[in-house]
């Protein structure tokens, strides 16, 4: 919800195929959010990229290496840098080579940990653009639910004591003034957390008017998810004798698909039951 673009990074000794991937895929949009291409023209070139650049190193969607660079198996052997040396399991890694006879296809699915093997035959516009939208769907599902299951683990370790809880749910209050484009309000008893006067105010203002729409029921007890023409979305969970109400307000620059919008809602559940379990102790 809170990206501006995909990274995406092409990885290829020959600048033609580069030159044509970057024209090919200039264009694509996935959640109506453009690409951002990074190329480069070695293992070791993508290699100082990633140590470099903290977006491609951190936050990678989607990468295309050729096999045969500055050796053999050079794009395998980044492929094992990427998975086991940076530990990302998370970017989408497609090996599409010029020499599938030096790397077969089935030795090379069963050996790394890939998302899918092609030919650079077969790498048609269309092709990219079927790859890049089912990879970065996949990207965005897979990295939102370990994201959850993360935030989810810490809530239970935290389960008891409000102050702790605060500690843990504090990455999600997002009003600093390089989140502008997409503020986060946690709104829980309509007490905002992580916010200051003016912008509490503000929050409170937006969740008086999102109530004020029908949204979309996400269970028969009443939790809603609300979504307005500016981008603004409220997943809210109704208190209860058992739970708080729960107000995540937030602004996105894509609508999340209903996966997303599921995991969201499953997690701000469980944090209105463990906040009202919790003793007051801020």
């Amino acid at each position: 919800m809170f990206f501006k673009y995909w990274p995406v990074l092409l990885v290829d000794d020959e600048p033609d195929v580069l030159a044509i991937s970057r024209l090919a895929m200039k264009n694509f949009e996935v959640y109506g959010l453009p690409l951002k291409l990074y190329t480069a023209a070695s293992k070791a070139e993508a290699i100082a990229l990633m140590n470099d650049d903290v977006e491609v190193g951190c936050s990678l969607a989607v990468a295309f290496l050729d096999v045969v660079m500055e050796s053999e198996y050079a794009g395998l052997e980044l492929c094992d840098y990427i998975r086991n040396n940076l530990g990302n399991k998370l970017t989408q890694i497609y090996i599409r080579t010029g020499q599938p006879g030096i790397a077969p296809e089935r030795e090379v699915i069963d050996k790394y940990d890939i998302n899918g093997y092609f030919t650079k035959v077969e790498a048609t516009e269309d092709k990219l653009y079927s790859l890049i939208k089912s990879s970065i769907r996949q990207y965005l599902s897979y990295g939102m639910a370990l994201s959850t299951i993360d935030l989810s683990n810490n809530l239970i370790e935290a389960a008891g004591s409000q102050r702790k809880l605060l500690y843990t749910l504090s990455p999600i209050g997002g009003l600093s003034p390089e989140q502008a484009e997409t503020p986060r309000w946690l709104i829980i008893d309509d007490r905002v957390l992580f916010a200051d006067e003016i912008d509490a105010d503000r929050g409170l203002q937006l969740l008086d008017r999102l109530r004020k729409a029908e949204g979309i029921p996400l269970n028969p007890s009443g939790d809603r998810y609300i979504l307005d023409d500016q981008g603004y979305r409220l997943i809210e969970v109704v208190g209860n004798a058992t739970q708080s109400q729960v107000s995540f307000l937030f602004k996105s620059r894509f609508t999340p698909p209903d996966l997303i919008v599921n995991l969201m809602h499953g997690f701000v559940r469980q944090l209105a039951v463990i906040w009202r379990q919790s003793r007051d102790d801020v």
